[in-house]
């Protein structure tokens, strides 16, 4: 029994005074009850149900920390604390009852209807059994500029190698699993190409998540880089100094919203373009462009249009585009590649794994009350904290009722029509461990990073499989096991039937938006049209919506997104009224806008600028061909979604083979080739495998294939005039020389190598250590470091190989090619010819060498 547990139960006994911070106890379960205690007996504090199932929990942990042995604890008898019904509701045991006390203990939880008669459902959620299986890697010398040694991933190895090498105006796309490390992939890149000046803008869909990435770098950039929505006099002058280092190339990084993007930034950001300082633009959870719900954002629709114009204006140093997720189907990477797969080039990295964290477990009900008892029954006994997910926000509303009802008071409910100010108040309250339970819509995820949630309950059926799992994925983010939970009924398959059939808009009604959008072009420079948005479909029906209602200016924007994926036009942007000047303060919704930037913002809410694509655009046999095709592929896609939830329902495979379905994409090799994605398998536990007795298990991490066969890496002048127009370079040294002096000529030489442009660096790991040092003291270079030369991993970019004495060289060392990347061997000058074993090859190579000495004597060093 730990010294902290031991406390625990001193301060439930009443024995000792409550500490004056919970964070004083290691245990996250011991915190949340310490927080809860200190708040006993208050108006807002816990109910006595919160308390029972608050101290099941560090109860059942410590039973799973002693490998079984469930201990006892005696508890004051309180006015505000449980008595004997409410304990035992929780599956907490009174063992014996004295005038001032209970003797309880906590019992595994056997629910009959899950059929989970031998094995308790929650055990390894209390236990965090550990899942996750990927391991650090051996890091770049660059991490060290973000206080880090080692990549968390060999996917987040190679996805920051593919970013740092990507060739200009290229867009990638990176496809993680939970816990890799994508927002690795972009900070990093993001402050090696800011060093001097240059900006990168992350696109996230939460202020919390923007908020989250600048504390992540606060150690790092010295200014704020979180820009939202705040109307106080700090929060109107931080944002003015974004906009005003943004202008000054000076702000490194920013995180925003979509919409701040398209409105209240736009005109810093042409001016950022125009000067050449924009160095990226990163979608982070770049799948919410798939999202044509009721969670429907035009914005992340709408982001390709202004990317494509600010390339433009920044021909002269154009930006890459980082597009990045952790949940990636085939549907999403095609509207990913129809919206920014222009101008190229356009490719994808995914190192995809399976959640190993959850375990599954599904239970159908004939009537709605038996679904809210067994639910409620759940809520009692598994571990906090945790969410309960519902599909309408009157559900949401119907269960707040039902936990007040059953005496839960430390929970929250977030839905799409929760107010900024309630999204945020929630958030904090949850991360503080002030809260145990979030009712929730599909509203409440993304941007919620909290790594401790041990379950995951749905009272519903998530109309596809992509919503199911992207919800379960809130749960266990720390690694270790947690629980997702469906109970349903009949009903909650037909509503998802329902919703799963409105997720497009209908042909005949698409070409009526599209007609009455049309008829209101003005022509703009560049082929680009402005079009008016704040337009209902027709003017004959009554039944229309409000043609200046903002479901309204969504549904047409969700229009031209179709046209968009079909080729018929591309979304475009033009520049705002006095771009070059700070005159916008804050976007439509914020105080204090001057007359400019209120047409600007105006502006937005009313017109947009696209390209036509396609002449035939208006005629109906082009919509019936080709918007029909991308809307019957888009719904099938949905209705195999929903498919796969359903044979989920019925567990007669493993869930994790439904899941590779769901997430596997083929390569394409006609047209525009493109890269597939293979997803390894894992499962936590289903009711497949529970039945065959298979163990939760969890494939490796795949290692990703190489994201450029190409790039635009070019070598500086002094290099480019040693090769003498060949690609690759011997140079040999006696190793005769004295070891200190030799190590330190070869650390001068590799460093003018790096300044030359060269970025990967073979060095042995049984070189001595000073060789190794020679790429670390040079981090912001950037250079990639490898113990062996392995060209079909490595990036097609200048290289440098350090080989050691008294190994053969691999054939492969001298393939020479125009095409090739240049590189550079440094080699005893005694090696072997690996063509022919009796000679040297200093004395038969035919292509360009060099004598160590030769050559740090040609440059001076």
């Amino acid at each position: 029994m730990g010294d902290h547990f031991q406390h625990i139960c001193d301060l439930l006994r009443g024995q000792e005074e409550l500490p004056p911070a919970a964070e004083v106890f290691r245990e996250p379960c011991h915190q949340r009850l310490i927080k809860a205690l200190r708040e006993v007996g208050k108006r807002s504090g816990p109910g006595a149900t919160d308390v029972a199932c608050l101290t099941r929990h560090v109860l059942r942990r410590e039973t799973e920390l002693q490998s079984g042995s469930s201990p006892s604890v005696r508890i004051l008898k309180n006015p505000f604390f449980p008595d004997r019904n409410v304990w035992e509701s929780c599956e907490v045991r009174v063992l014996d009852e004295q005038a001032d006390n209970y003797l309880v203990r906590a019992r595994p939880w056997y629910p009959e209807w899950l059929q989970a008669e031998n094995i308790s459902p929650e055990a390894a959620s209390f236990g965090e059994v550990q899942r996750r299986n990927y391991k650090p890697t051996e890091g770049d010398p660059a991490l060290s500029l973000v206080d880090l040694k080692e990549y968390r991933s060999t996917g987040q190895r190679e996805a920051i190698r593919a970013v740092l090498t990507a060739p200009r105006a290229s867009t990638l796309v990176i496809n993680l699993p939970t816990g890799s490390g994508k927002s690795l992939c972009a900070h990093l890149p993001a402050l090696l190409d800011s060093t001097d000046y240059g900006v990168s803008v992350v696109v996230v869909p939460t202020t919390s998540l923007a908020i989250d990435q600048e504390r992540a770098l606060l150690r790092f950039v010295e200014h704020p880089t979180a820009y939202y929505s705040d109307n106080s006099i700090a929060g109107m002058e931080r944002r003015a100094g974004i906009r005003e280092r943004i202008r000054g190339g000076t702000q490194r990084i920013v995180f925003t919203s979509p919409e701040s993007v398209l409105e209240s930034l736009a005109p810093s950001l042409y001016a950022a373009a125009e000067h050449g300082f924009i160095r990226m633009l990163i979608i982070d959870e770049a799948h919410m462009v798939e999202q044509w719900g009721d969670g429907f954002r035009p914005a992340f629709q709408e982001l390709p249009g202004l990317r494509r114009d600010l390339l433009r204006i920044a021909q002269a140093r154009p930006f890459n585009t980082l597009l990045m997720t952790g949940t990636l189907t085939e549907a999403c990477l095609d509207t990913l590649e129809a919206l920014y797969g222009e101008p190229g080039p356009f490719d994808v990295l995914s190192a995809a794994q399976l959640r190993p964290e959850p375990s599954y477990w599904f239970a159908g009900c004939e009537m709605e009350e038996l679904k809210k008892s067994r639910i409620v029954e759940a809520l009692l006994h598994l571990p906090r904290p945790l969410i309960l997910y519902t599909t309408t926000v009157e559900d949401a509303e119907a269960w707040t009722k039902i936990l007040r009802q059953t005496g839960l008071t430390r929970f929250a409910t977030m839905t799409g029509q929760s107010t900024a100010d309630e999204r945020t108040n929630v958030i904090d309250r949850w991360r503080e461990r002030t809260i145990d339970i979030v009712v929730a819509t599909s509203a409440f995820g993304l941007g919620v990073d909290q790594a401790d949630v041990r379950a995951v309950v749905h009272a519903c059926i998530p109309e596809t499989f992509d919503r199911f799992y992207q919800e379960v994925g809130r749960g266990g983010r720390d690694g270790r096991a947690a629980l997702s939970l469906v109970v349903y009924t009949e009903k909650d398959l037909e509503i998802a039937r329902r919703l799963n059939k409105k997720v497009s808009i209908g042909v005949d009604r698409g070409r009526q938006r599209w007609e009455r959008m049309f008829a209101t072009q003005e022509a703009l420079p560049g082929n680009r049209l402005r079009i008016k948005i704040d337009l209902a479909p027709s003017l004959k029906s009554t039944r229309d919506i409000n043609m200046r209602s903002e479901q309204n200016r969504k549904w047409n924007i969700r229009t031209l997104t179709l046209m968009s994926c079909a080729g018929l036009i591309a979304f475009d942007a033009e520049r705002p009224l006095n771009y070059q000047h700070e005159t916008e303060t804050e976007s439509l919704f914020d105080k204090g806008k001057d007359e400019e930037q209120f047409d600007h913002s105006q502006t937005h809410q009313t017109y947009r600028v696209i390209r036509i694509c396609d002449e035939s655009h208006l005629l109906e046999e082009t919509w019936m061909m080709q918007v029909e095709a991308i809307r019957k592929k888009r719904k099938e896609m949905g209705r195999e979604s929903l498919r796969l939830m359903r044979d989920a329902l019925k567990a007669k495979v493993c869930i994790s083979q439904l899941l590779a379905d769901a997430y596997h994409i083929p390569a394409r090799d006609f047209g525009h080739p493109r890269k597939g994605a293979v997803v390894a398998p894992a499962c936590g536990g289903c009711p497949y495998c529970r039945e065959k007795d298979i163990k939760p298990y969890a494939t490796p991490l795949p290692a990703p294939r190489q994201a450029w066969r190409t790039t635009d890496f070019t070598i500086e002048p002094q290099l480019e005039q040693l090769l003498a127009g060949e690609r690759l370079l011997l140079v040999f040294y006696d190793r005769g020389q004295r070891e200190d002096e030799w190590a330190g000529r070869l650390e001068d030489l590799t460093t003018w190598f790096l300044k030359q442009g060269v970025r990967n660096v073979v060095v042995s790991n049984d070189t001595i250590d000073s060789l190794r040092l020679i790429v670390t003291r040079n981090p912001e270079l950037t250079p990639f470091l490898f113990t062996e030369f392995e060209p079909i991993r490595m990036p097609p970019v200048p290289t440098v190989i350090i080989h050691l004495a008294h190994q053969p060289i691999p054939a492969g060392y001298l393939r020479r090619s125009q095409k090739s990347a240049v590189r550079i061997l440094i080699l005893p000058e005694d090696t072997v010819d690996p063509a022919a074993q009796h000679r040297r090859l200093a004395d038969s190579f035919n292509g360009r060498s060099l004598g160590f000495d030769e050559l740090c004597t040609i440059l001076a060093l």
